[in-house]
């Protein structure tokens, strides 16, 4: 056998590859109350297996978010619904039976850094010198990727830098290593928070959207940062110049030339697609 990669240790003693156990997750199909019996469970010895970091922190994200839209009286809107539905999925996830406080530990992962209040407010502002200083200060750590508090959603340094639209420091973040995928306590990605933004300008969103597709950022298969979702909401803006540009294959992707016979001093450059045809 193997060694296991990115071994996880379940309560019970026994230990599994992380991707093992999410496969063994999803295995089961078909009968339902079966299913969620055994993907739950132990491989070997069948105990109860605690819900990751990952999904109880989503689960945590989507009640705050259905509380807040309760709190401001919007208990009619789409956007509610849709946390309702979110909130349902990751109750589901995590099981009923669920003791409120086991979670899976991930041998490998350290908890992120956290963002001191006064580099929040340096984030926001685009005070690159601040930032960076702050970021240099210990390069142990994995500053780049730091987050806020939990009771502030866990938004990382390039969430806040792109929802404030400051372009210059989100491209240096990036240059550093932050993750251009990472994921809040409400499960937002940087691009998801910036074209669900109710205060960015059209051409501020316009630029930060641009900039984000040009480093790779994706988009999950559902909920607010699905690409179904962000194209919706592109349109509902009337921006719809980023809405053709995410429903196209490559648009805003950094690309390399190939094969381009009449300028062939291009090949193997890079560029951003506009468009794809």
């Amino acid at each position: 056998l193997e060694d296991s990669k990115d071994p996880l240790n379940l309560p019970c003693g026994h230990s599994f590859c992380d991707g093992c156990l999410s496969g063994w997750r999803s295995r089961y199909g078909g009968d339902k109350e079966y299913e969620d019996e055994m993907r739950t469970k132990c491989p070997i010895c069948r105990a109860r297996i605690p819900p990751s970091k990952e999904m109880v922190s989503s689960l945590q994200g989507y009640r705050a978010k259905k509380q807040r839209l309760e709190v401001n009286n919007r208990t009619s809107s789409e956007e509610y619904r849709n946390a309702c539905y979110l909130l349902a999925q990751a109750e589901e996830k995590v099981g009923a039976d669920w003791d409120g406080v086991t979670v899976l530990e991930d041998n490998n992962v350290t908890p992120p850094v956290a963002i001191p209040d006064y580099i929040s407010e340096a984030t926001v502002k685009g005070d690159i010198k601040s930032v960076l200083r702050w970021i240099n200060l210990n390069r142990t750590e994995d500053r780049v990727n730091a987050t806020s508090k939990a009771e502030k959603l866990g938004v990382s340094a390039l969430q806040l830098a792109a929802i404030s639209i400051q372009p210059a420091l989100v491209t240096l973040l990036l240059q550093l290593g932050a993750d251009v995928d990472q994921r809040n306590n409400e499960g937002y990605t940087a691009i998801g928070l910036v074209l669900h933004s109710p205060i960015a300008s059209s051409e501020g969103t316009n630029e930060m959207t641009r900039l984000l597709l040009s480093w790779g950022a994706s988009f999950f298969s559902e909920g607010d940062c699905s690409k179904r979702k962000c194209v919706a909401e592109a349109r509902s803006a009337n921006r719809h110049d980023i809405a053709h540009l995410l429903e196209s294959e490559l648009g805003g992707r950094r690309c390399e030339i190939v094969n381009l016979s009449p300028r062939p001093e291009l090949n193997g450059k890079t560029c951003v697609a506009d468009e794809y045809l």
